[in-house]
């Protein structure tokens, strides 16, 4: 699998691989690199020197990348642009936006492209990897029931609160919605939540296990448009359920094919282990003797 180097390193190593190519060409024009006190520095010297630093990093990358490029051939396993997209998109969501992606790319000392080759590389040898694994119908069943949660869509309740710190203010804001007040022009006023208060104090839907467990109670146990007081950890809450949704138990016939891929997904080798198999019942032969 491709391995993170720094800026430096990555020119030195694609450098590498120009020159080798590239070497006839430069030889018609020069064969001096530099001059030192007017002592000559060659081409010849200065190739020999990269080969000898960086010649086993870039083997060893040429020999994977032939690997699985067999395998691919072999299964015919592709990544689409959409399918990399996705997990792209993702992965920039759970790295914290666009800006921390940035950082990321400064702190490692690589590119956006070197990122998404790595990742691009990572993705094809975990479908690679999947495509190799047979899993009967009975075993794909008894993954499912064993996690149905995963799969079952669970009860939910709509849910806005206000939070407040003492009893009676959520009394006393009770009381005004109970006259009438508009629930979300109290909450961008008076709630102490900061992730929901500007927006009116909506949670939106709610399973069970997702709140604390006061919450959870009294939010489950109110009616559509029903408003509840309830006391947690982080103070006092009035709760406004506006919509709930009933749990309904997955089908497995009808997402049979989901529920296997994400089977074999979960007892498929990690890319690297992979990797590793890959190259144990492979054939490979070492011609150069440097490199033996």
């Amino acid at each position: 699998m491709k391995k993170f180097v720094n800026g430096t390193v990555f020119v030195l190593i694609l450098g590498l691989a120009l020159l080798s190519s590239a070497a006839p060409l430069w030889a018609q024009e020069s064969n001096v690199v530099a001059r030192v006190n007017g002592v000559e520095i060659t081409m010849d010297e200065f190739i020999d020197a990269l080969e000898a630093q960086y010649g086993v990093v870039v083997l060893e990358q040429l020999i994977i990348d032939q690997l699985i490029s067999q395998k691919q051939v072999e299964t015919g396993v592709t990544i689409s642009d959409e399918q990399f997209s996705l997990v792209y998109e993702q992965l920039i969501q759970e790295m914290g936006g666009p800006e921390a992606l940035f950082y990321f790319l400064y702190q490692y000392g690589i590119t956006e492209d070197q990122l998404k080759d790595e990742l691009r590389s990572n993705l094809l040898l975990a479908e690679l990897a999947i495509s190799e694994i047979d899993v009967t119908k009975e075993e794909v069943a008894a993954w499912f029931e064993s996690n149905r949660q995963r799969y079952d869509q669970p009860e939910t309740v709509t849910v806005s609160h206000i939070l407040v710190e003492t009893q009676e203010e959520a009394e006393s804001l009770l009381a005004e919605l109970q006259n009438g007040a508009d629930f979300a022009a109290l909450a961008m006023k008076h709630s102490l939540d900061p992730g929901t208060a500007a927006n009116g104090g909506w949670l939106g839907p709610v399973p069970r296990g997702y709140t604390v467990e006061p919450f959870e109670n009294m939010a489950f146990s109110l009616g559509i448009n029903e408003y509840g007081i309830v006391e947690t950890s982080f103070g006092w809450h009035i709760i406004l359920v506006s919509d709930r949704t009933e749990g309904k138990a997955a089908d497995l016939e009808g997402i049979f094919d989901k529920v296997e891929a994400d089977y074999k997904r979960s007892i498929a080798p990690a890319p690297v282990e992979y990797l590793r198999q890959l190259e144990s019942a492979a054939e490979i032969e070492i011609v150069r003797e440097r490199y033996k």
